[in-house]
């Protein structure tokens, strides 16, 4: 593996702060550092320095050496680096979701992941999300190292599947959240000792509204469900994808004054959320029952444009 300058500066940087807490004496720091091999330091501080040290060290040994110490697996460490890494296969701004399924079935999932880009969640479908001048099968382990979260859309066809059941295993090896709908098919596996819903094959709207209220609910992604919502929304192309994401925003409770500013913004950036009878049906009594002035406030720049 390949580090930027920026992913090697802060694994070294969490590296030596780690190193210079109460846990790690010298004798200990250099215990460790006997083993791969790069100068020793000196009590008296004659010698290198910690950050000294460890900026000495190459890329393979300072990941190893940054698991031993955070006590993580390596692997777990090279999947913090790739997820620094903001590639062309993700949107900005919006949750990122791999969507497992079978080949077979590429243009069901590719019209779920649409329906779930309303909702501020980038749904990453093979061979559909990829740039095409780069390998496909780096493209896809690059995905399954960034993903936020993984659904299994388990058609008849994913079991005998070796490649979906591969990235079941990332999935489970990276301890991400995970979810799977039952279509026509149980899952087996790992996966499989679970009880998860069911639908049928036909309908892509119910599987993205399955797939979007679970995601919703993971308190493991904080604010990124609500900025994915925001990104959506500030995105929106029509009246009809801004009333349905308008839709999906206001099921969130508790905003911030500080996010209600942000909405506002977004409310005034965009000609088809604010000249559209469809998005302010919806949004109207949402900011009203949260006690906001309806129109949202235009800033003062706002204001003179």
């Amino acid at each position: 593996m390949t580090m930027s300058r920026g992913d090697r500066f802060r694994l070294r940087t969490q590296l030596v702060e780690a190193l210079k807490t109460n846990d790690w004496s010298y004798e200990k720091i250099n215990l460790l550092f006997r083993d791969f091999e790069v100068e020793l330091l000196d009590e008296r501080y004659d010698g290198p320095s910690i950050a000294d040290v460890v900026a000495t060290m190459s890329d393979s040994s300072l990941v190893e050496v940054y698991s031993i110490v955070l006590e993580m697996e390596p692997t777990e460490v090279l999947d913090v680096v790739e997820s620094n890494v903001t590639t062309s296969n993700w949107k900005p701004g919006y949750v990122r979701l791999f969507l497992s399924h079978s080949a077979s079935h590429k243009k069901f999932v590719g019209d779920v992941a649409n329906e779930l880009a309303v909702m501020g969640i980038h749904g990453f479908v093979a061979h559909d999300a990829m740039t095409v001048s780069k390998p496909w099968q780096t493209q896809i382990e690059q995905a399954l190292r960034s993903m936020q979260v993984f659904v299994a859309l388990v058609h008849p066809e994913f079991n005998d599947s070796s490649w979906c059941q591969q990235e079941v295993g990332w999935a489970y090896g990276r301890r991400v959240p995970r979810f799977a709908i039952r279509i026509g098919k149980n899952p087996v596996g790992f996966i499989g000792s679970d009880q998860w819903p069911s639908t049928d094959g036909n309908d892509p709207k119910k599987v993205a509204s399955l797939v979007s209220s679970w995601i919703a609910g993971l308190d493991e992604l904080g604010d990124s469900v609500v900025e994915g919502m925001f990104n959506a929304l500030r995105d929106v192309g029509d009246y009809y994808s801004a009333q349905a994401a308008a839709k999906r925003l206001v099921t969130l409770d508790g905003l911030t004054d500080l996010q209600f500013q942000e909405l506002d913004r977004i409310w005034w950036s965009n000609d088809q959320l604010y000249g559209g009878v469809l998005p302010t049906r919806v949004m109207k009594p949402y900011y009203l029952l949260n006690g906001r002035s309806w129109p949202p406030q235009k800033t003062e720049e706002e204001l003179r444009a």
